[in-house]
This record gives structure tokens, sequence and C-alpha cells, in this order.
């Protein structure tokens, strides 16, 4: 909702009841009251740029500098999702050490210039914290100069990703006003091939281009290079696209980082607006296509290159990849003709002891069961030791078990034998013992109970629980308070060292970025991360508490308190997750068990694919998701932002539970591996049982097995 539309509600709300002539005007406590009221509503909607308006305007009518004025200056804060002078105004009427950083968020340079005295003069703890955040909103409005006082008496000693911050202000700085030697200096103090050493690359090379100085280019590919999944390169993008459109050799240096950094939508417009797009630029962004499930685009994509490119260095792979999207697209007599081109003309390529693997499993995606077995039979028979072998060997069994060969069993009993170690083996595991049971062999039951036994917290294991009628994995606590555990364990909570308390404070001044490398000194301090588990969770620390817990998990593993499973699964981020699950319906325990397994509750996180943040969204996922929802404004920049992670991931998620119908194992399944290869291992079709077991990317499968394992445990002790 605009802005707007929240100063007419509160317009609106304000008037309400001051119609009738007779009605006695309202004290300013009772108005403040009823507009407190109407933000609280808001709040429990979601509406929270209204709600802090809301908030504002109960606090309007109030005496100025009283106690219950700012109280509600700051209850409007912690609500208000972005920047807003009317609360910063507020709070600056009676600053005290967490409103200074509130004021600095909301109000930007303008707080930062009222509070220079205040920050300068060292008035509130943590000044030097204070200083680098009133540095930060100068530098981001221009105002290099003002900035460089606060940087000055912040100091460059800030531990952590405060000093890397500061460096960075620093260097941004000196780029404003000129100063070359302190640029050189501060370049020499980055070091290289690191992501602070990219921020300053992508910083100078954006003032160079706003200068019309010569370089810019380099620089901003440089640092690209330095760090694909970096929270810059969607603004250095902007200006360096029309440069990469017409310079073939300069769009060949960002190709491979796009692609590893998640820029795939940058690096298809790449390919798309080129007049001569560089060769294999042009078959990535043709893959990116079909991993997103974009699979007529991937056709004529990876169709043009190979009619451009015949003999191009990714033909043989093009080839492949063009006949796995058509027989995704069901067109399987065409995707066999082009496996058949790919051995006759590259009969030495590196996959090709991939080929059986290939044609079997497109042939069973589609159905074909009968037809897929002899390709299966012979990877098992030609190439025994290629990594697609134990893949081979599963689809084999299942192909018998879907056209009711009564070998299956045996067949079976052959696989369990083998892979021992492979993925697939707790699968196989659940469907012998099954088909044993169902033929009345008891050997069937102990098969089905000796899984649950070996592999309590695995998905066949599930099923076999269901299928033999026991009750569902719970995991056993007490109600033993955790100082008192940890005493009587010889594991005493420790004193929090100054380095924790400044660290919790700013947590709660909303820079847990700042607070994590002190936690970390603190723990070293200690004498070890669980000896702070208490003080984490009092205090929200949710980047390290499940740390602290799983350190001292192995200490009575029967008995552990309530306390230390939520500190090990944390509802983290619930003022933020909760509202969202109103919004798109979904259960807030399944959000919290999956931040869990992709970010471990941190929100500075990326992956090799280019995955950022909280929930590990990919940002031409992300893209698709703004489009969908006619979200405006979109920049893979914002995916480190929790409110944005959650609100895309969210988003995405819910999107995904209605696509496959609201399966749980199938929405993990589509959010790892991607919702069009979800429908590729049978979701829909299959059984949720044969579902998991179809799932051929081994990260997705054990992704779907740990975040459903931790599911369970959430709804236990979240109840």
């Amino acid at each position: 909702m605009r802005r707007g539309a929240g100063v007419f509600l509160l317009i609106l709300v304000a008037g309400c009841g001051s119609v009738s002539v007779e009605t006695p005007p309202e004290s300013p406590e009772t108005r403040s009251a009823r507009l407190r009221a109407s933000a609280d509503s808001l709040c429990e909607l979601g509406f929270y740029d209204l709600a802090a308006e809301a908030y504002a305007g109960a606090a309007l009518v109030l005496e100025p500098g009283s106690p219950a004025r700012m109280e509600l200056a700051r209850t409007a804060a912690a609500v208000c999702p972005g920047p807003n002078r009317e609360v910063a105004v507020l709070l600056l009427e009676k600053p005290d050490s967490l409103t200074v950083f509130h004021a600095l968020r909301l109000g930007g340079a303008f707080a930062a210039l009222e509070l220079r005295e205040t920050i300068l003069s060292r008035s509130t703890p943590y000044s030097e914290y204070a200083a680098l955040a009133a540095a930060e909103a100068l530098v981001d409005a221009g105002m290099h100069h003002e900035a460089a006082a606060f940087l000055s008496h912040a100091g460059e000693n800030l531990p952590g990703a405060a000093g890397s911050d500061h460096l960075v202000l620093s260097y941004r700085v000196a780029l404003g006003t000129g100063d070359t030697a302190a640029q050189e200096a501060l370049r020499r103090r980055a070091g290289s091939g690191n992501e602070v050493s990219s921020a300053l690359l992508h910083y100078r090379g954006m003032h160079r281009h706003a200068a019309g100085l010569p370089g810019w280019q380099d620089d901003l590919v440089e640092s690209v290079a330095l760090w694909p999944a970096g929270d810059i390169h969607g603004a250095a993008y902007e200006v360096l696209k029309e440069t990469l459109f017409s310079d073939p050799a300069m769009a060949s240096r960002v190709a491979e980082h796009f692609y590893g950094g998640g820029m795939w939508n940058q690096l298809n417009e790449i390919a798309v607006q080129s007049r001569n797009p560089p060769a294999h630029l042009y078959y990535l962004a043709a893959r990116t296509r079909d991993r997103l499930g974009r699979y007529d685009e991937a056709v004529r994509m990876l169709s043009e290159y190979i009619r451009r490119w015949p003999q191009g260095a990714d033909a043989p792979d093009a080839v492949i990849n063009l006949a796995r999207s058509r027989a995704a697209l069901g067109q399987v007599d065409e995707a066999l003709d082009l496996f058949d081109l790919y051995e006759r003309s590259w009969p030495t390529h590196t996959r090709m002891s991939n080929l059986p693997w290939y044609r079997g499993s497109l042939l069973f995606e589609n159905g074909l069961f009968a037809r897929s077995v002899p390709f299966f039979r012979q990877t098992l028979a030609q190439y025994p030791g290629n990594t697609t072998a134990d893949d081979a060997h599963f689809y084999l069994c299942l192909a018998l078990l879907k056209t009711g060969d009564p070998t299956a069993a045996d067949e079976l009993a052959r696989f369990i034998a083998r892979w021992t170690e492979s993925v697939y083996s707790p699968p196989a595991r659940f469907y012998y013992g099954r088909l044993l049971h169902q033929a009345g062999n008891p050997g069937g039951r102990v098969t089905l109970e000796t899984l649950i036994s070996d592999k309590p917290e695995s998905l066949p294991a599930f099923f076999a629980r269901t299928y033999l009628g026991l009750p569902p994995f719970r995991p056993a606590y007490t109600t033993e308070p955790l100082d008192q555990w940890m005493t009587r364990n010889n594991r005493a909570p420790a004193v929090p060292p100054a380095s924790a308390v400044t660290g919790a404070f700013l947590v709660e001044a909303g820079r847990r970025d700042w607070a994590i490398d002190l936690f970390r000194g603190a723990e070293t301090e200690v004498g070890g991360a669980f000896r702070l588990g208490p003080f984490y969770a009092e205090h929200g620390v949710w980047e390290r508490g499940p740390w602290a817990a799983y350190t001292m998990w192995s200490l009575e593993g029967a008995n552990r308190p309530l306390e230390l499973w939520r500190l090990r699964y944390p509802k983290a981020w619930g003022e933020l997750v909760e509202p969202a699950c109103e919004r798109y319906g979904l259960d807030p325990l399944l959000v919290y068990s999956i931040m869990k397994q992709e970010s471990g509750f941190s929100p500075g996180v990326y992956s090799t694919a280019g995955a950022r943040g909280l929930l590990q969204m990919i940002p031409s996922t992300s893209e698709y998701v703004a489009d969908q929802r006619s979200w405006e404004h979109f920049t893979p920049d914002a995916l480190y932002d929790p409110s944005v992670s959650i609100e895309y991931g969210t988003a995405c998620i819910s999107g995904y539970s209605d696509e496959m119908g609201g399966g749980v194992f199938e929405t993990l399944a589509a959010y790892n591996g991607g919702p069009h290869n979800a429908v590729r291992w049978g979701a829909g079709s299959a059984s949720p049982e044969e579902f998991f077991a179809r799932i051929t990317f081994n990260e997705t499968k054990k992704y779907v097995e740990l975040v459903h394992h931790n599911y369970e445990i959430y709804r236990a002790i979240w109840p």
C-alpha cells in the first residue's frame, strides 16, 4: 500500500467521532489510545507502514518528551519498515542509546546531522557504533565531508563486519573528497580477492562512471568476478549493461560469474539483446532457462546455439540439454533422436557413459517404464563405476515395481546389498520391506523396523512408521531450566563479557550484522559457545544460539530440556515470519524449518549458485515472484535484507505449495530443486513415498528429509 493511502487512513481514523456537535471533545489521552488501538489492528494485519503512521499520530497528540509519547515513538520505530522522517523527529525529542540507532535508520542523513553533538560528545553508550551508522547514512546521501568526522570518531578498530564497513565507507568518502592518497592506503588495507576489495572496486567503478572517467567498466567487471553473489551487482549491471550488449569480450568476462552468482535473468538479457553474443555466454543463458523450467525458451535457445556454433566447445552439452528439455515437454522421440546425434557426433565425450541413464530416465519420467528397463541395465553392465550407476539400478527397481514385474523384490535385495551408502538405500529398504510384508513374509516387518531403528530421522523411516501404524517421531524433552541442566552437567553458563553485552545491544538496535563477530569473540573469551547459550536464548541471538545448543547436544541425549531444543530450533525473525505466513496461508513452523536448513538464521549467507539471504532466494526466481505479484522496484541487491528475503521466500513457498497441491514433500522439493523438477519426479501423480524415492538430486533428497525432520521437531516443541 502506498504511503499516501496511510496518511489518508490516519486522517480518516483521527476524524472519527467528530461529526456530531453534541460529542464532547476528546482528551489527548483518549484520542491517543484510540489511534493506538487502530495501529495495533493494522499491525495484526501486517500493514506496518500504516501502523507506524498511526502510532506516530497517537504520539503527536501527547505532551512533547513525555514518557507515553516516547514509548509510542519507539513502538512506531519498531514496526516501521522503511525511512520515515516523522517518526525520526519524534525519536530525536529525547534520544537515548537505542533511539539514536532507530532515528538514524528512519531519518537517514537528516537524523545524523541532528545527532551530531549527541554522538560525537559520547553522551550515549556505544557511540562508536552510532557514529558508524551516522556515517553510513551521510555517505549514502553523498555528504562525504560531513561523514568524515563520524568515521574518525568511530575509529578503525571495530571488529568484524563493522570494521569492514568502516573501511568501505572511508574509501567512499575518499572517493567523494578526491583524496587519492587515502584511496590507495585503504585499497592496500583491504587486500585482494575478497568481498571488501570487490566493494571498493564497485564504488570506484560507480564513481568513475558518474564522473565520466575511463576504466569504470573494468572496475565493475572485476568486482563481479571477486564476489559473484555480491549485494552491489544489481546496481552495477544497470549502468554496465549497454557495454555488455555491445562488447562481446567484456560480456565473456562476466558470463561465468553471473551464472554462478545467480544473475541468470541479467545473463539471459545480454544473450538476447546482443547482436553478437559470445558463444559460451549464450549457452549459459540457455541453461538458465532450463534450470528455471522454462523449457520452451531453453529449446529455442539451445537449438539456436547448435545452429550458430555446431562445433562450439559447448555443443555436446547443448545437444544433451536440448534433448532433456524436449523430453520435459513430452517430446520423447525427438529427445531420443538428439541422443543418437550426440552418440554419433562425439563418441569420446566425457558424458558418454551417462547416456544410457539419460535415455532410461527420460523414458521413465514420461511413463514409459518398460522401455526404460534396458537402458538402466545397460548402465549397470557397461558403466558399473559411473556416478549414475546407483541411480540407474534404483530406477530399474522402480520400473520393475511400476510394471508389476515379479522380480522386483529380488532386484531390490541386490540393490540393498550392493549400494549400502547410496542415498537410494533407505527408500530401497522401505520398498523391499513393504513388498515382503504384503506377501506375508515376517521378514518384511523386521526390515521396516530395522530401517526405523537405523535411520530414525529419514523419510523412508517416516513412511515405514506410517505403513506399520506406529506413532510418528517426537523429540523427548524435560522442563528442567537450561542453566540448571548445564550446571548439573558441569557446563555452567558464563557471565557474559562486555563484548557479548555490546552485541546484545546491537541486536536490539537493529545492527545484527555488526553483533555477530562480537559474539564469536565472546565465545572464545568464555571458553565456548555453549557457555553463552542461556544469554543467546534471552536476547534472541538466532545466528549463534543453535550452534551453542549443538555443542551441548551430546549431554544427556534422552534428557534434554525444552529450552535447549528451542535454542537449537528457534522461532527466528518471528516478527517478519508470522505476518508473512498469515498473508500467504503458510504454517510459520514450516518456514522456520526451511530457514534453519537454508541459512541457519543468518541473513548474510549465500550459496555457490547465487542464492542469498535467510530463505536463500536466487535472484531470477525472486524476480519471477515479483513479476507474478506485480511488485515494483525489484533488485537482487535487496535479497540480503531479512524483510525482503522472508516476503519473497514466503510468497514463493506458498506459490509452490499451491502448484504442488499442498504436499509438504513436493513443496520442499520444488523450493530446493525447482517446481519443474518436482513435476518430473512425480508431484501430483506419485504417492509421497514414490515421489521422494524418485528425487534424483542428492542435495534435494537430503534437503527434503532434513527440513521435514526440522518440521516434526518444530511442531513438537512449539505446539
